[in-house]
């Protein structure tokens, strides 16, 4: 990984990507291997520090980005808590995952730069350079000096404050975020076969807590909440939590705290506008974070491969950022956009229940298949997907029926009336 100690900035490229996150190396990886050239740039001293993500995936999303077995810890189990309630998803095959996130994102950057990107740590970009309010590239601080970066495209992958994208005026940024606290644990007695989800207003108010294992005895334990409808302390409420895990048959016994996590994610939804002149936004900078539990690695993944690709496009066909939206934010519209509203809908209802709308819904939930469950989690959720997940699983037609049946109008009165 190139540091930015001693090195020169290179001044002129075809793609300057801002962030080295998972949306950012796919973007510059996908850009770089069209044949542009690419920068990427990270503000931090190293990819992957500090850490601000639990990590769990859908196994499908771990093969589908081809992340290495040894990156991530399959699990066959997921289980639902309420303070009454309980839902256990049991699958012969894996159904999700915690991956090694420090790991996962240095081996993405590395992808990138394997194909043909630079990768520069300790370089921040400032502001965007705009010409007639087009973006032609950024002002960077590295190595104690400021200089001025051209490109034809700059693709923002800076995360929750989405800051070159609010200052070309893509879109205006987000107000409504989930925030986060969670302790890295080794325990010789937790379980490291079964991932686990809390919700209940004594631990997770407008929120969720939970507890994943990732191989080698180690566990991360974590509350998040949603800022914009508790002002409670998740730093409190992790405490709080990890003290009254035996409720939920949890036991870490004497525990070590290796590290301790705080991450921010935007909970607006998706950004009003994804790709302007010369910029597209990808990532926690376009909001495109799913909403029911906060996952948003695959998503982010999935819009900064996309959006390497449209750079690709667009500059190869001499159209320039004018074909931006039609080549990035439409696509990716139409692939996401249904889900990621269902998800935000469903976030924004459930963040008001009580601790009984908790435990009928986790006693509604019991019956459903274990992939549909992980599907509902990451916001697959559109009649569209749903449809193309029955279409494909023609075993599950007579217990989805009988779920749609019971279930569905639980859940959806439950949210009308919350």
């Amino acid at each position: 990984m190139t540091r930015g100690e001693g090195d020169g900035l290179v001044r002129d490229v075809d793609v300057l990507v801002v962030g080295g996150g998972p949306a950012g190396s796919l973007a510059a990886e996908s850009a770089a291997r069209g044949g542009l050239r690419t920068l990427l740039i990270e503000r931090e001293a190293a990819i992957g520090d500090p850490v601000h993500t639990s990590g769990a995936l859908a196994i499908s999303t771990a093969r589908q980005f081809a992340l290495p077995e040894r990156l991530y810890h399959p699990l066959y189990t997921v289980r639902l808590a309420s303070p009454g309630a309980n839902a256990l998803f049991e699958a012969k095959e894996p159904i999700a995952c915690v991956i090694d996130v420090r790991e996962t994102y240095r081996h993405l950057a590395r992808r990138a730069q394997e194909a043909g990107a630079r990768v520069l740590t300790s370089a921040e970009a400032l502001a965007p350079t705009l010409v007639d309010g087009a973006v032609t590239g950024c002002s960077v601080r590295h190595a104690g000096r400021v200089g001025d970066v051209r490109s034809s495209i700059v693709i923002d992958a800076s995360g929750y404050r989405a800051s070159i994208a609010r200052a070309a005026a893509l879109h205006p940024g987000f107000t409504r975020f989930g925030v986060g606290a969670e302790w890295e644990v080794v325990s010789d007695r937790c379980r490291q076969d079964q991932l686990v989800l809390i919700v209940g207003n004594r631990w997770a108010p407008a929120g969720y807590a939970w507890v994943f294992p990732w191989g080698g005895e180690r566990v991360r334990v974590g509350v998040g909440l949603l800022h914009a409808d508790t002002r409670e302390d998740p730093r409190r409420l992790l405490s709080l939590f990890v003290s009254e895990l035996d409720r939920f048959e949890i036991d870490l016994g004497h525990h070590e705290i290796t590290e301790r996590h705080h991450g921010l994610i935007p909970a607006d939804g998706l950004a009003p506008r994804l790709a302007g002149a010369g910029i597209m936004a990808v990532g926690d900078a376009a909001g495109v974070a799913t909403l029911v539990v906060g996952e948003g690695i695959r998503p982010s993944m999935a819009s900064g491969r996309l959006a390497g690709e449209a750079a690709v496009r667009a500059i190869v066909s001499g159209r320039g950022y004018p074909a931006l939206a039609e080549v990035y934010e439409r696509p990716f519209r139409r692939q996401f956009e249904g889900d990621l509203t269902v998800g935000e809908i469903i976030n924004r209802r459930i963040a008001r229940w009580s601790d009984e709308k908790w435990d009928a819904c986790v006693r509604t939930l019991r019956d459903i298949p274990a992939d549909a469950f992980v599907a509902l989690l990451h916001s697959r959720l559109s009649p569209r997907g749903m449809a193309m997940w029955l279409a494909t699983r023609p075993r599950s037609w007579p217990r989805m029926a009988r779920w749609f049946a019971k279930g569905t109008l639980d859940v959806l009165r439950h949210g009308r009336t919350a």
